[in-house]
């Protein structure tokens, strides 16, 4: 409640992108500092044995991930797995260095506990941020995305100029479909797009690296049920559900400033999340796993989640609107959830309300 009432009012004072980077400045010291990371996980972790998992061969010391986006370059690497988080997601990270949308591309929409993200895919390149990944020390998953000025019809050469110098760094390759902030991006999602990509992957993938899919929220049936057609012939390991949300509005925002331009995330993509989980969960037939993102504020939101079909979550805005403490708070309400349903391990509870749910 301290930051909620004193820090956060004195940072949302400032630019949001300021803030960002200044966090991020401030967490690559801990990253650089086994000592000050001690200090952290001393504070902040927690695990049960009801919480951990293994999935993919990886152990998950807890079902809760740093979605991408906010550590795009992995400057704060080592620090995510201090402060609670079981993998963090960097990037997402295309094979040419880029410098995203032009300033202002971030915006606070406090009313609905949601940011407005404008900030395309900014990043400094595969090969700058593969000499990052060797130093990692917890899990990590590279998001990789296609380069802006690489052409639709070549996106798999680029995909793959990516992954074959990320993929041997990085525990788990997430290849990122709908960024809604570049022109055409979540084009990618499309059968014709999509299956040239994910066979040029699986076909230079001999170490049998953990392939996950993003996918955005904006997608019809039809679109879900090819992405899930694919992610079965092609072995992808998790599809994650699901990126920002275009179409504001359908979201009933309520804050100044969501007429910026960008993509929504946050507590209005929450629902919307929850149906296309259940959706995929109903059609998976055990074939692929399934990570949640989308307005993950609580141990009760990741729990409903988790009841639609997640095996695990992830979260960005959750930890921008509830500071540091928040994996750890959601962490430990959903033991305390899990154990008042007498459910002795969290996958007890993958899927048991799927069918509550219906696009």
């Amino acid at each position: 409640m301290f930051y909620q009432k004193i820090i956060r009012p004195i940072l949302f004072l400032t630019d949001p992108e300021k803030i960002h980077d200044f966090t991020l400045w401030g967490l690559s010291f801990f990253s650089k500092s086994k000592l000050l990371n001690k200090l952290l996980k001393s504070r902040l972790n927690y695990t049960s044995p009801r919480l951990r998992q293994k999935l993919f061969g990886l152990y998950f010391k807890n079902p809760v991930g740093l979605a991408a986006g906010l550590d795009k370059n992995g400057k704060a690497i080592n620090t995510w797995s201090a402060m609670g988080f079981a993998w963090a997601q960097i990037g997402s990270i295309t094979h040419q260095a880029q410098e995203g949308n032009p300033k202002p591309r971030l915006w606070r929409l406090p009313k609905d506990k949601a940011l407005v993200v404008y900030y395309g895919l900014c990043n400094q390149g595969a090969k700058k941020i593969a000499e990052v990944l060797k130093t990692k020390t917890a899990l990590i998953s590279a998001s990789i995305a296609k380069t802006s000025n690489v052409a639709m019809e070549k996106a798999a050469d680029d995909y793959q100029a990516s992954f074959e110098i990320l993929a041997e760094h990085a525990d788990i390759v997430t290849i990122n479909l709908s960024c809604p902030n570049v022109a055409g991006f979540t084009g990618l999602q499309s059968k014709k797009l999509l299956e040239p990509i994910l066979d040029r992957i699986q076909s230079i993938n001999k170490s049998k690296k953990p392939i996950w899919l993003k996918i955005g929220q904006d997608l019809s049936k039809e679109e879900l049920d090819d992405i899930i057609y694919l992610a079965k012939k092609y072995n992808i390991s998790a599809i994650i559900a699901s990126n920002l949300a275009k179409d504001k509005a359908s979201l009933n925002l309520k804050s100044k400033n969501q007429d910026k331009p960008g993509g929504i995330s946050g507590q209005p993509t929450r629902d919307k999340s929850n149906e296309i989980i259940a959706y995929l969960y109903q059609h998976s037939e055990g074939k692929y796993k399934i990570i949640g993102t989308g307005g993950i504020f609580s141990g009760h939101d990741a729990y409903k989640k988790i009841k639609a079909g997640a095996n695990l979550v992830q979260l960005i805005t959750g930890l921008i609107y509830n500071g540091p403490t928040a994996v750890n708070i959601i962490n430990r309400q959903l033991e305390n959830i899990i154990q008042h349903d007498n459910y002795k391990h969290i996958s007890e509870a993958v899927g048991i309300e799927s069918d509550r749910y219906s696009l």
